[in-house]
């Protein structure tokens, strides 16, 4: 054992450090190591040599985070490792073998074999999709809780698609958006920032092969970064999809530690901004304004990439022609729908547009007879419905879309053949509303199937205003007015639920 030696080797810089046998060495940034990376503390990793067994037993004791073998290392962890291994005293920098010198190489022909490491399959770092398939998340074993969150979306924020094209054509298709982003990163890494992603990847939904791909191409980039990142990965369309803050509750309530985050101190970067097109010469209208009410949502300080990254002058942008926050909840509201008994209300107003809410709310307590084609199955069925209603001398309300002339003729001769007045109900609410509305219903009530936004855009298309030469006594416009069950409920209505 007299004659072995034990080094650490940095072939780039022909730098050999020799441990002596069972005693405890500090290394770090130094003259010995030719480091001088200030992210690397001058005691950064402790060492201790075991000639006998040719191991080293090392522990990652500095303020960067250390590896072997190009993966993170947990600080305050020892490690024992045999030749051949390679430390990097800041993960992906610094490579240093570990080589021990022999001159009995057939007795110690183990000496240069490199042994497998029990943390080399990456184990420690846990993949788990929740929520039926609804949010992947990405939590390395070495990530710690922290007050301060720096947040950052991914596609067109951290990386851009290496071939140039609008969308990655495959996993490996990406390139850092700017190449200081990992030395920006470690910055804040140090200043006690945590490091999260949030992504909406709607694209690779439940496909697994897809899911395993994007896996693969975000622990690559993980690895370049050289630090630790908790990634929040949103699937569908559903609350974990930005605008929607789903992800970032989750972060908040269960993934960080227990440690209650400091909004002022924190913040997020997102490319999908609202900015028009032309925002700077020659560049496009972005896609969405997703990453902007992401942040607004929550109550974050927004930056776009090249603020944060560049520091440029904010761009000018657009906000969504609908703002959720700006509707009042007033359930004492009365309108004057005091009409003479037998009497047909009419309502106009496409999915989302409260038609089925204000029915509720005014009509069916008044003792109206709801006659909903929801409920019901069909027109006709409808029709016969307001037939057998009128002649036991009811009022009816007929709650259906009702967008074109013909579909109101239907209801309004019945209402002429049973000699009764017939009054409609346009429901004030904005197409952009209207939407929001059917989102909101979307998040709160799993009995209500998604309208198709094609349905949408074809009701819109069909209206026509409704006139009082139709046969109508009277037309009244009705403005939306939510009524919330809890504050909850009112909390999540008056958030921007929409991408656009």
């Amino acid at each position: 054992m007299s004659s072995r030696k034990c080094y650490f080797f940095n072939k780039n810089n022909n730098v050999k450090i020799y441990l002596a046998h069972n005693v405890k060495t500090t290394l770090g940034r130094s003259v010995e190591t030719k480091i001088e990376d200030k992210f690397v503390s001058k005691q950064q990793i402790e060492c201790l040599a075991d000639l006998e067994n040719c191991t080293v037993k090392i522990k990652p004791i500095g303020k960067a985070i250390s590896g072997v073998d190009g993966y993170a290392i947990v600080k305050g962890k020892t490690y024992t490792l045999g030749p051949g291994h390679v430390v990097e005293f800041r993960l992906g920098a610094h490579f240093f073998e570990i080589n021990f010198d022999c001159p009995d190489t057939k007795k110690h022909e183990h000496v240069n074999k490199k042994q497998k490491l029990d943390f080399e399959t990456k184990e420690s770092d846990k993949w788990e999709i929740i929520d039926n398939k609804g949010l992947l998340i990405y939590t390395p074993q070495h990530i710690q809780g922290r007050q301060k969150i720096a947040a950052f979306d991914i596609d067109g924020t951290i990386i851009k698609t290496k071939s140039g094209a609008k969308f990655p054509k495959d996993f490996d298709d990406w390139v850092l958006n700017y190449n200081d982003i990992p030395r920006k990163l470690q910055i804040l890494y140090e200043e006690g920032y945590k490091i999260t992603f949030f992504t909406n990847q709607a694209g690779i939904g439940k496909d697994t092969t897809k899911i395993k791909n994007f896996k693969t191409k975000m622990e690559n980039l993980v690895k370049k970064l050289s630090i630790p990142v908790q990634i929040f990965v949103a699937l569908g369309k559903t609350k974990y999809r930005k605008p929607i803050p789903g992800m970032w509750e989750k972060l908040v309530q269960e993934k960080n530690d227990k440690i209650d985050v400091d909004l002022k101190e924190s913040f997020y970067v997102g490319d999908a901004a609202g900015r028009e097109k032309n925002w700077s010469p020659k560049k496009p209208k972005d896609h969405s304004n997703a990453d902007r009410l992401f942040a607004l949502n929550i109550g974050l300080k927004f930056y776009t990439p090249e603020e944060y990254f560049m520091k440029t002058k904010p761009a000018p942008f657009r906000m969504p022609d609908f703002d959720p926050r700006s509707i009042q909840s007033n359930t004492s509201t009365v309108f004057d729908l005091n009409f003479d008994s037998p009497n047909v209300i009419l309502l106009v107003g496409g999915p989302g547009s409260g038609k089925s809410h204000f029915c509720k709310t005014f009509l069916i307590p008044k003792g109206y007879v709801h006659i909903n084609r929801d409920t019901l199955g069909s027109w006709q069925k409808c029709v016969k419905l307001l037939e057998e209603s009128l002649k036991d001398k009811k009022n009816c309300a007929v709650d259906n879309t009702n967008v074109d002339r013909e579909s109101r003729k239907r209801y309004l001769e019945v209402a002429e053949k049973f000699k009764v007045p017939c009054f409609c109900v346009v429901m004030g609410t904005s197409y952009q509303h209207c939407k929001h509305n059917l989102k909101f219903r979307e998040l709160t009530d799993e009995i209500h199937e998604p309208v198709n936004e094609m349905v949408l855009n074809t009701l819109r298309k069909n209206f026509e205003v409704p006139a009082l030469e139709e046969g109508f006594g009277r037309i009244v416009e009705v403005p939306f007015v939510p009524n919330f069950v809890n504050d909850e409920m009112e909390k999540i209505y008056k958030m921007f639920l929409l991408e656009k």
